[in-house]
């Protein structure tokens, strides 16, 4: 039997879960699967036979097909005491109640082969037919990297309007006109923005998921909905012409991202995800929530810490069509202000929003 066999994945469970994010009801599927000793149901304590303080040799790569089609990349990056993240993902679906049947199977990359794929999962839909979310919880938790300052970053390829705009001061019109209506110049830290996130926490730590669905109600995407960025909303048009583009060639066999941080915050409810506008989307009419396809194409979780000022992602699931789309990156995890009286685990949570504008080929 090949190295990937022994490697491979098995066993996969499914379920549709449903979280509530503020009036919002966010639809996801819950997997689990046998990775090694680690089973879907494997308990708190104790820890598989294979664990090894998180060293066990556990593929970090995954894909994730639904209906046969590829929809999404998955890096899992696990923290030494939570041997439940080398064997569980959340498939985020959105706010629409999803219809119809899902057929799940997921298969993992050892080295440059894949494995081959779980059993087929099929799932129903309907909010009858799902569960409310109930986190996984580790035996125990270690405390989280320290921040740094200066803080975050942003996506550098496909690079971010904050980057071209802001860090790199691009001559375009639309950028000049961006860096001069914006009152902040922090390119690595396109937030809410503290009020914004004492108001209404970003991290639900109950639940131990990022609640970020809500900001996006004004349409205002690019900017995160905070006023110190609203340059980043601006509009295309025949005066200020286009967001500076970065071509992708969808042809290719793989797409290679990647992010430059200022500070890199790991913990296991830190995680990356990417999303991309729909096929029909006008560039015209601004960019908003609504416009995006509800599955991130690519997502990481980083529970373990790593060396070096940026890191990059080589994936094979970004949509293979063609024309004018945007790219949104949403990094975040349970951090950013002091919380009053230390709820929620002290920390209101925050996230980083890079909007990229590309055109595909």
């Amino acid at each position: 039997m090949s190295d990937s066999r022994l490697a491979a994945p098995s066993d996969l469970r499914a379920d549709i879960r449903y979280r509530d994010d503020g009036k919002y009801t966010m639809y996801g599927i819950s997997l689990r699967w046998q990775i090694g000793e680690n089973a879907p149901d494997q308990g708190a304590w104790p820890p598989p036979a294979d664990w090894d303080e998180g060293n066990a040799p556990y593929p970090r790569e995954y894909e994730v097909w639904l209906n046969d089609e590829l929809r999404q990349a998955v890096f899992l990056h696990w923290s030494p005491w939570n041997w439940m993240q080398s064997n569980s993902h959340w498939v985020d679906l959105g706010d629409e109640e999803p219809e119809g049947q899902l057929h799940v199977k997921i298969r993992a990359k050892v080295g440059d082969q894949f494995t081959p794929f779980t059993n087929v999962v099929t799932i129903g839909s309907g909010r009858t037919d799902s569960e409310k979310w109930a986190a996984r919880q580790p035996r125990q938790k270690a405390p989280e990297a320290a921040q740094a300052a200066p803080r975050h970053g942003t996506a550098n390829h496909p690079r971010s309007r904050a980057g071209a705009a802001i860090r790199d001061q691009d001559p375009s019109r639309i950028c000049v006109e961006a860096l001069r209506v914006n009152t902040s110049t922090d390119w690595h830290e396109v937030v809410p923005g503290a009020a914004r996130m004492l108001a209404d926490y970003p991290w639900n730590n109950a639940q131990k998921y990022l609640e970020y669905r809500k900001f996006f109600e004004e349409g205002a995407l690019a900017s995160a909905g905070n006023p110190a960025f609203r340059g980043l909303d601006l509009v295309p048009d025949d005066m200020l012409g286009d967001w500076p583009l970065t071509e992708l060639d969808t042809s290719a066999p793989t797409q290679t991202f990647t992010y430059d941080y200022m500070a890199y915050h790991w913990g296991e409810s830190w995680s990356h995800r990417w999303f991309i506008t729909r096929a029909d989307w006008n560039p015209s009419n601004g960019l908003s929530w609504e416009d995006l396809e509800p599955i991130p194409f690519l997502v990481e979780v980083h529970g373990s810490p790593q060396e070096g000022e940026s890191t990059s992602w080589e994936f094979a699931s970004l949509p293979r069509r063609t024309g004018r789309a945007a790219i949104v990156d949403i990094w975040g995890g349970h951090g950013g202000p002091d919380t009053p009286n230390g709820d929620n685990g002290g920390k209101t949570g925050e996230f980083f929003l890079s909007a990229c504008d590309v055109m595909l080929r």
